[in-house]
C-alpha cells in the first residue's frame, strides 16, 4: 500500500536495512554469496512487513538474502497474498 511504501522510504527503515546487512556481513544468509558475487542483496523481513507492524524495525526480524534466494521465500512479492500469518504465530 501507499503507507507501506512511505514507511520503506523512512530513515528508520534505511537504518534497519543497514543494521541487518552489517550484522550479516553483507552476505546472503542462505547461500553465503556476498554482494560482490551475487550482485544485489535484499534485507528480508522474516515475519512479513505487512502482517507484523510491531516487528518492522526489529533487527532480529531481518535477514540478508541475495535476490535469487529472496525470490524463493514464502512471502516474496505476490506470494504474500497467499501467506497465512497464523503459520508465524
Amino acid at each position: 500500500t501507499n503507507k507501506n511504501a512511505r514507511l520503506r522510504g523512512t530513515l528508520e527503515y534505511r537504518l534497519w536495512r543497514k543494521a541487518v546487512y552489517e550484522r550479516d556481513n553483507y552476505t546472503c544468509v542462505w547461500c553465503k554469496k556476498s554482494k560482490e558475487i551475487s550482485g544485489k542483496l535484499n534485507a528480508d523481513h522474516i515475519k512479513p512487513f505487512a502482517y507484523f507492524p510491531e516487528l518492522r524495525f526489529a533487527i532480529d526480524n531481518g535477514r540478508t538474502l541475495c535476490e535469487s534466494c529472496h525470490k524463493k521465500t514464502d512471502t516474496y512479492m505476490s506470494k504474500v497474498f497467499k501467506f497465512n500469518p497464523k503459520n508465524y504465530a
